[in-house]
């Protein structure tokens, strides 16, 4: 990267970026100069504020929310600092959408602001604290039909695995894994083994079941982001809930609910199997 600042024959300065951009500077008071432009300290909020926004818009776009409006407001602390006494600069987002789910905006903002932008980590490391926060609004009117709209356009990726328990566990996971010869996919301990053929997955867990091997089937989601919408809509919509979303050691997302016949069903996003069913 390479900046140049240069100083014009009226005694103004500007600043030029590596991309070629132009930008009026603000002179020193001292060298009373011309104070049209940007001081030091607006280029510094700038950056960050939008670093902080682009890095988790950038997030939202790719988990397809759709935002109509994304103000960022960046102040110091205190207030009417500059850059020798500043201690602190806290960002407040305001986001403007159609059925925005808060924690999907939660973690969107958690991730570019204490992640992925850079600038935000390079003031923290110089012992500047950083604070954010958001408030959603929803638009001025809402589109015909929105939230069904929303809501036709929920679909899993298909049925991603069936749960049994076994009483005879070690010759389940023998017959299955050796003679079916199905794949070990992840096996967090001697009472659980997750197995794969690439397309089809099948969970066998050690227990003694009361009226049926059957534990739970399960359904296949492509985000994170999708595991909050189905909970949402199946809530809304009287689906008796089992266990509310939780993310769990391997990066998957899942809750569960029970169908009519009282057979647990959950819904999971699970990051490599779903990338594969997505792309199938």
């Amino acid at each position: 990267m390479n900046i140049k600042v240069n100083m014009k024959p009226e005694q103004s300065f500007t600043g030029t970026s590596n991309s070629g951009y132009l930008v009026s500077l603000r002179a020193l008071d001292l060298m009373e100069f011309d104070r049209e432009g940007l001081a030091s300290t607006d280029l510094l909020l700038m950056g960050v504020g939008s670093c902080c926004t682009v890095s988790a818009m950038h997030i939202l776009h790719k988990s397809k929310v759709e935002i109509t409006e994304f103000r960022t407001q960046v102040t110091t602390v205190p207030e009417e600092s500059d850059l020798s006494d500043l201690n602190a600069i806290h960002l407040q987002f305001d986001l403007t959408g159609h059925q925005l789910i808060e924690s999907t905006i939660r973690r969107a903002l958690n991730l570019g602001t204490e992640k992925y932008c850079h600038v935000s980590n390079i003031l923290r490391r110089a012992g500047i604290d950083i604070t954010h926060a958001f408030a959603l609004h929803s638009p001025t009117s809402e589109p015909p039909n929105a939230h069904e709209t929303s809501i036709s356009t929920l679909k899993t990726q298909g049925i991603h695995h069936v749960a049994l328990i076994s009483t005879n566990y070690e010759a389940s996971r023998k017959f299955y894994a050796e003679i079916m010869r199905m794949q070990v996919e992840w096996e967090p301990d001697s009472d659980n083994v997750y197995l794969t053929n690439g397309n089809d997955n099948l969970a066998i867990h050690r227990g003694n079941p009361k009226d049926s091997n059957l534990d739970h089937i399960g359904f296949i989601l492509n985000s994170v982001e999708e595991v909050d919408q189905w909970y949402s809509y199946l809530r809304d919509n009287g689906v008796k809930i089992a266990k509310e979303p939780k993310t769990h050691r391997d990066g998957a997302r899942s809750f569960y609910v029970y169908d009519p016949d009282g057979v647990s069903v959950q819904l999971i996003y699970h990051p490599p199997l779903s990338k594969q069913a997505s792309n199938s």
